[in-house]
């Protein structure tokens, strides 16, 4: 009987244990977002305009994703806040932009047409994961990266790690 109890506890323990495990993923993720600028203002698509943008890509390994990034709107608006939609839940993230450069490796200023169409231009993102929705409720972490404009869109690639409860 004592044999008994003493497996009962040691697989109570284990099956703690695992839950514990399976409960904090830390995953290695990698994004990539096109923003069109032009399309979101005319159609009035998009939620955030003209505060922000709204965009679409990839989140490597969560899957298909949309966003909104709304200037101004984290850090007690000293930054921006950058939503990402998925399947399970949204990620929320407080970004700040720095190191602006125009073509040819210019600071700024740089002028809408100067270079072509549209403001072009790129700089770098510094991201803090401040929580989230459904499975992503809680979520930490952080991601850099950069952002390119041209014309009439811009392209978001940011990487890091972000922990959450699967």
């Amino acid at each position: 009987m004592r044999r008994l109890l003493v497996l009962g506890a040691l697989a109570i323990a284990v099956l703690a244990y695992a839950s514990q495990a399976a409960a904090n993923t830390t995953a290695q993720v990698s994004m990539t977002f096109t923003e069109p600028i032009v399309p979101a203002f005319k159609s009035g698509d998009c939620p955030v305009v003209p505060d922000g943008f709204c965009g679409s890509g990839e989140v490597i390994p969560l899957g298909h994703a949309t966003e909104t990034i709304e200037f101004g709107a984290g850090c007690g608006g000293t930054c921006d806040l950058r939503t990402i939609y998925l399947t399970g839940g949204s990620i929320l993230i407080e970004e700040t932009f720095s190191d602006f450069l125009c073509p040819g490796g210019k600071p700024e200023p740089c002028q809408s047409g100067q270079h072509g169409n549209g403001f072009p231009g790129s700089g770098t993102l510094t991201d803090t994961v401040i929580g989230g929705t459904g499975i992503f409720e809680g979520a930490t972490g952080s991601l850099s990266g950069n952002v390119r404009a041209a014309g009439l869109q811009s392209q978001i690639k940011l990487s890091g790690t972000i922990s959450f409860d699967p």
